[in-house]
């Protein structure tokens, strides 16, 4: 089986399910790329370039016929644009293993709550606040410079955020999450590729697997309902957070 072929499938597989839970498919993926010898920071690039073209059809399943908050979308994704710039600086420079364990633990303390509050996301609510409503800002930041390493579990974080301080359901939170992804991995993959890191033949396998996967998942997770998604969201990403405080 040819490397192209192998990151096709994997890609496939891996976004169908983490498209559904904002788990993210790299933390399935990314150990596979790394085990066909590919480099951390190209393994990451290969990513950042089929963003490019999931998170728009994604969004566009999870958000069709809803109410866009569009100026929340945007300035948030802007700040979260300056954490993506120094998010890659760090794959390229670092070790990226050093924040797993602390975003995985941030994960299962979001899961948690999210499962302990039963009716959490099922529905869209009005957050009048606008002391609440501002508290996600600053949360851009620290999204997209982890959206410039792996980003695995960012939808995760941003749907337990969003939910509490915007009003969101999980459609909502997974629809906006992914509409602001695709300025933080698209500017990221420019970011990779400008510092050398790409391969035509490993991102053509990777962006046509990751699409593919992403339209099934989002179509399936629409199709289902927040509270199948709230399961989803519940089971990957405790799986998920267990396998980043782990390091497997």
């Amino acid at each position: 089986m040819t490397i192209p072929l192998i990151i096709f499938i994997s890609s496939t597989f891996a976004t169908f399910v983490g498209i559904m839970s904002g788990g993210g498919s790299s933390v399935i993926t990314l150990p596979i790329f790394l085990s066909l010898g590919i480099n951390l920071p190209l393994a990451v690039a290969i990513h950042k370039i089929a963003g490019f073209f999931c998170t728009p059809v994604s969004s566009y399943n999870y958000l069709k016929n809803r109410k866009i908050q569009w100026k929340f979308l945007l300035l948030f994704a802007f700040i979260g644009l300056i954490g993506t710039y120094f998010g890659v600086q760090f794959t390229i420079h670092l070790d990226q293993k050093i924040l797993q364990p602390i975003i995985g633990a941030l994960i299962l303390i979001l899961i948690s709550y999210v499962y302990i509050k039963k009716d959490l996301g099922l529905k869209e609510k009005t957050v009048k606040s606008k002391f609440k409503r501002a508290l996600a800002y600053p949360v851009a930041l620290i999204m997209g410079f982890y959206e410039g390493i792996i980003g695995s579990g960012n939808g995760v974080i941003f749907s337990a955020l969003t939910i509490k301080t915007r009003g969101f359901d999980f459609i909502d939170a997974l629809g906006h999450y992914y509409a602001i992804a695709f300025f933080w991995v698209s500017f990221a993959a420019i970011l990779y590729i400008q510092k050398g890191f790409f391969d035509l033949n490993m991102a053509i396998a990777c962006a046509l697997g990751s699409t593919l996967g992403s339209y099934m998942g989002s179509k399936y997770g629409r199709y289902k309902g927040n509270k199948f998604i709230k399961s989803a969201f519940i089971i990957i990403g405790a799986i998920l957070g267990i396998k980043m405080i782990a390091g497997i």
